[in-house]
């Protein structure tokens, strides 16, 4: 994959973006420790006669978006990135019918000169890419797909504890339920997390605690069976 695309793979695997919103990715999706996804390239974006090059996301309308906090080395990556390329000003219509502006990052750099890239072309360099580092099955096909670095923030989120509604709400799922469907067997398993916590409130007390005085029984503590 060419290096101008290197930043989008630690967008999709940093911050759980799809390729298209990578893609799409502009200078006002930056914020202080967090990015602000609000588009994505549409599938047409590539032609010329193409005027909505940008669409709202997945199961989204125009003007509403998702914020995804930003681990330190994805802030590193797009300074990087912006150090050697700025970003261009591209100008779409949106579906509304007004006129919009961006300045997006992984847009042609020349007016004529190029085509802006779609998820469907990205994918095939992003699989050629891994063809040419020797990351293939035993078919010989690409082990991976843009489709596994979003997978990737998902499962490290969710296996190191991070609340599934949480990972749900940042990758832009419209329910829950499809990231439980999806990564619900991540969670780390609850059935030994709920005997130690059980047993920490509930064992017998300590000897040298076991005669403790009404004041000091914790505010709020229950003290009969419900």
């Amino acid at each position: 994959m060419a290096n101008s695309k290197k930043l989008t793979v630690y967008l999709q695997s940093g911050t759980g973006q799809r390729p298209s919103e990578a893609l799409a990715f502009s200078s006002e999706c930056r914020r202080a420790g967090f990015v602000r996804i609000r588009w994505q390239v549409s599938a047409k974006a590539h032609r010329a006669d193409c005027r909505t090059a940008f669409v709202p996301c997945k199961n989204r309308v125009e003007g509403e978006y998702r914020d995804v906090p930003t681990a330190p080395f994805v802030d590193q990556e797009i300074e990087a990135h912006l150090s050697w390329r700025a970003p261009v000003p591209v100008v779409f219509t949106g579906q509304r019918g007004k006129r919009l502006r961006l300045e997006v990052f992984f847009a042609p750099r020349q007016r004529g000169k190029g085509t802006m890239p779609t998820a469907s072309t990205y994918g095939y360099h992003f699989k050629k890419a891994c063809r040419l580092a020797g990351l293939i099955d035993v078919d010989g096909k690409a082990k991976y797909t843009p489709r596994s670095l979003r997978h990737f923030f998902a499962s490290i989120a969710l296996a190191h504890g991070v609340p599934i509604h949480e990972v749900s709400r940042w990758l832009g799922h419209r329910s829950v339920k499809t990231t439980i469907d999806i990564y619900g067997h991540l969670v780390p398993r609850a059935w030994h997390r709920c005997r130690e916590v059980l047993q920490n409130a509930m064992r017998p007390a300590p000897l040298d605690a076991a005669v403790q005085s009404p004041e000091e029984v914790r505010p709020g503590a229950c003290t009969q069976a419900a």
